[in-house]
C-alpha cells in the first residue's frame, strides 16, 4: 500500500543540494557544453478519490553534475537508481519536474517544445535495445536519413551519399542501405542505432548501456568505435552502464547514483583510487577480477533497495550501511568535496561542528519528548 506524502516542491528543504557546492557558475565557459543542477523526475503514482496527486515516485532527486566538451561521464549504480530516466529527462524525452539543464550556454529545461526541437538534432540518444528502438518497417537507409531529411541537415538530393557516408562512419556496409533490422546481428543493429544518432551531427551523445546486450567481443568492438568516433568528431558523451570495467575504459569522469541522487561525483582516477562511499566500495568489490589466487573483499549489502516512493529519512542509503550512525537515520548528507575534484555525499565526512550540532539538536529533542511524556503521566 502506497503511503501518502506531501507534493515534493522543487525548493524542499530536507533533499535538496546546494548546487553552488557542487556545479561550478560557470554557465558562460566555452569549455563547459552540459550543466545539470539539482535535476529533479517526479511520477505521479497515487492519487485521491478526486483524483488530485497524493504519491510521488522520486526516479531522479537533486542531481548536478558539470560536463565539458568532448568528455565522458560515465554513470554507474544498480538497476532502478535512475540513470535511464535522468538521461532521458535532460533530453526532454519526460518533462522535467525541477532544477535546471544548461546546454551550451542556454537553459533548456523549461523552454517550449518548439524551441527545444531547433535543439534536439545536437543532443541525440542511443538506447539500451538495440532490437526494440529499430521499427521493423524501414530500411537502414530510412532510419539513419529520415531525422536528417526532418531537420534539413540533408537535401533529397544528396541524400544516399550523406547517409551512405555515416554509415561507413560507424562500420556498415553500403549494400545494407535497402535491408531491414530483422536481417542484422545484435552488433551491427547498435551500429545502425549508433549511425542514427550520428547522421543528426550532435554534440552531445547520451549513451544507455548501448552494449549491455551483446557478446563481449561485440562489446569491445562498439566501445573502441565510439572512442573513435568521439576523437574525429569531437563528440561528448553520458555513457550509462552497469559494467564498472566498461566505464573504467570509457569515460573521464564517474558519477554514482542510488535511488535517484547522486551519491559521488568526480574524476576515473580518483573514482577507482580512492572510493568515498560505502556505496561505491560495495559496487567495486562486486567487480570480478580474472585471476583465481585474488581473493576479494566482497561487501554484501543487507536488504532491497528502498522503495523511491517512500525512500528513507535522513541518507537513503541508510538502511543497507554498514558504518551507519545515528546522524544518517535523520539527516540528509549534502555534497562536499573530500578532495579536489572529487564530491561525496556521506556523514563520515562531516565536519566536528557539523557533528556537534547535531548531538546538540538530538540531546535538545530527546529531553522535550522526555518533558512532554512525563507531563502526560
Amino acid at each position: 500500500m502506497i503511503e501518502e506524502t506531501k507534493n515534493p516542491s522543487i525548493n524542499e528543504p530536507e533533499t535538496v543540494v546546494s548546487a553552488q557546492d557542487f556545479v561550478k557558475e560557470d554557465y558562460m565557459d566555452d569549455d563547459v557544453l552540459l550543466q545539470v543542477k539539482n535535476l529533479k523526475k517526479h511520477f505521479v503514482v497515487g492519487t485521491t478519490f478526486f483524483g488530485k496527486p497524493n504519491a510521488w515516485l522520486k526516479a531522479v532527486d537533486n542531481v548536478s553534475f558539470t560536463l565539458k566538451k568532448g568528455k565522458t561521464l560515465g554513470i554507474v549504480g544498480e538497476s532502478g537508481c535512475g540513470k535511464t530516466t535522468m538521461g532521458r529527462t535532460i533530453l526532454r524525452l519526460y518533462d522535467v519536474t525541477g532544477g535546471e539543464v544548461w546546454f551550451k550556454g542556454r537553459e533548456v529545461s523549461q523552454i517550449k517544445n518548439r524551441e527545444f526541437d531547433k535543439l534536439r538534432p545536437n543532443m541525440q540518444m542511443i538506447f539500451q535495445d538495440p532490437y526494440a528502438s529499430l521499427s521493423p518497417r524501414l530500411t537502414v537507409g530510412e532510419i539513419i536519413g529520415e531525422a536528417a531529411l526532418q531537420h534539413g541537415l540533408v537535401s533529397k538530393a544528396n541524400y544516399r551519399e550523406y547517409v551512405l557516408g555515416v554509415m561507413k562512419t560507424c562500420g556498415l556496409q553500403p549494400h545494407y542501405f535497402d535491408r531491414y533490422p530483422h536481417e542484422f546481428s545484435g552488433g551491427q543493429r547498435q551500429r545502425i542505432c549508433i549511425a542514427r544518432a550520428l547522421a543528426l551531427k550532435p554534440e552531445l551523445v547520451i549513451c544507455d548501456e548501448p552494449v549491455s546486450a551483446l557478446d563481449v567481443s561485440i562489446q569491445a568492438q562498439i566501445i573502441n568505435m565510439l572512442k573513435e568516433l568521439q576523437k574525429e568528431l569531437g563528440l561528448t558523451y553520458i555513457f550509462i552502464s552497469h559494467d564498472l570495467s566498461v566505464v573504467k575504459h570509457i569515460s573521464d569522469e564517474v558519477g554514482v547514483m542510488y535511488l535517484g541522487s547522486m551519491v559521488e561525483y568526480g574524476s576515473k582516477e580518483r573514482i577507482f583510487t580512492n572510493t568515498l562511499h560505502p556505496y561505491t566500495k560495495a559496487l567495486f568489490s562486486a567487480v570480478p577480477v580474472p585471476n583465481p589466487h585474488v581473493k576479494m573483499n566482497r561487501v554484501v549489502l543487507k536488504g532491497d533497495i528502498p522503495s523511491p516512493v517512500n525512500p528513507p529519512k535522513g541518507c537513503k542509503f541508510h538502511t543497507r550501511c554498514e558504518q551507519c550512525m545515528e546522524i544518517c537515520k535523520s539527516v540528509v548528507p549534502k555534497y562536499r568535496e573530500v578532495e579536489e575534484g572529487h564530491f561525496c555525499a556521506c556523514h563520515l565526512y562531516d565536519t566536528e561542528e557539523e557533528i556537534a550540532q547535531f548531538e546538540a539538536e538530538n540531546a535538545t529533542a530527546l529531553a522535550n519528548e522526555q518533558e512532554i511524556e512525563a507531563k502526560a503521566e
